[in-house]
């Protein structure tokens, strides 16, 4: 019997409905209070979103901590999946504020096994974070696919949903495509 075996997969964890609507909106409003104090941080990006790597830690804000116990409870959730006992403590914490036309480069987080996005602000409308495929620049491709499927797909996306987490393996080159309108996309990042 012929048969096709996967490994290596790329594996996300998703999970909606984080926090109860008031607590939404009070870190929605704590979030554009940091912005409106200047505390803005990663000056490596091309692009120019507004963020607090490095200048602003989550991790020290008390309004932040219930959020962030959730995220790591929600990483240890996807780390058994994986057939591991090992919680991962949050080792950076930072926001992001999408306005139109803002978007972020392709990178990846060194230095660390997992990373999250908590969309915070969003809607239907907003940039939505793509994903490339580990195995690409693909040096010799395979030719005259008909259509995509598991094996032949070169990246991923995800529509931002308010109020979800998304957890990758920080090794994921990923971006956030242009903002697209004048709503504000918040997101909280972490890594693991």
């Amino acid at each position: 019997m012929d048969k096709i075996i996967q490994f290596f997969p790329s594996s996300f964890y998703l999970a909606e409905n984080l926090m109860d609507e008031h607590s939404v909106l009070k870190l929605q409003n704590k979030s554009l209070q940091i912005q409106s104090q200047g505390n803005k941080g990663g000056d490596n990006w091309l692009c120019d979103t507004y963020n607090t790597l490095g200048a602003y830690d989550l991790g020290q804000d008390k309004d932040f901590k219930p959020l962030l116990d959730t995220i790591e409870d929600k990483v240890f959730e996807f780390t058994k999946a994986h057939n591991s006992n090992h919680k991962y403590p949050i080792k950076e914490s930072w926001l992001n504020i999408y306005k139109e036309k803002d978007y972020q480069e392709y990178h990846y987080h060194a230095d660390c096994t997992f990373s999250a996005v908590y969309f915070l602000k969003s809607n239907k409308n907003c940039a939505k974070i793509f994903f490339e495929n580990p195995a690409e620049p693909d040096m010799k491709p395979i030719k005259e696919i008909t259509g995509q499927n598991k094996l032949t797909f070169k990246n991923c996306h995800f529509i931002p949903v308010q109020n979800s987490l998304l957890i990758f393996r920080s090794y994921m080159r990923h971006m956030v495509e242009k903002q697209k309108t004048d709503f504000e996309r918040i997101t909280i990042a972490v890594n693991l």
